[in-house]
């Protein structure tokens, strides 16, 4: 699906009319992401791009609802920040498995990281469309 054919099935949704906006709003922004750069884009990049307060406030629900969608437009992914190793990716397992579960196993070590939700980091991709 392109995301011109999402947007439009968002713009019919039953979303309310504020969620609707913002998950628009966020749309728009992934519309301009050329090809091959959207694969790593963190929250602040869409903070950045809605000059609009009451869509800011909304985002991170908005960016849940793009990611979790029947026919998703994003990917939601994450990485652990490590002191000694740095970032490390987690696989889409593990980070689906840390938000069903909340305990996360290390990558490498395979001990149980304390908090983990202190130490990942999420962002999002777009996915192929």
């Amino acid at each position: 699906m392109s995301i011109g054919e999402f947007r439009d099935r968002l713009a019919a949704s039953k979303l309310s009319p504020d969620m609707r906006s913002v998950c628009l709003a966020v749309t728009d922004v992934l519309s301009g992401v050329r090809e091959g750069d959207g694969a790593h884009l963190g929250f602040s990049f869409f903070y950045e791009r809605l000059d609009n307060e009451k869509h800011r406030k909304l985002l991170l629900p908005a960016l849940s609802i793009l990611a979790t969608s029947e026919c998703p437009i994003l990917e939601i992914h994450g990485y652990l920040e490590d002191a000694e190793e740095g970032q490390l990716h987690l696989s889409t397992e593990e980070f689906r498995d840390l938000m069903e579960t909340g305990v996360l196993a290390h990558p490498i070590s395979g001990e149980i990281v304390e908090e983990p939700m202190a130490h990942v980091r999420i962002f999002y991709s777009l996915k192929a469309v």
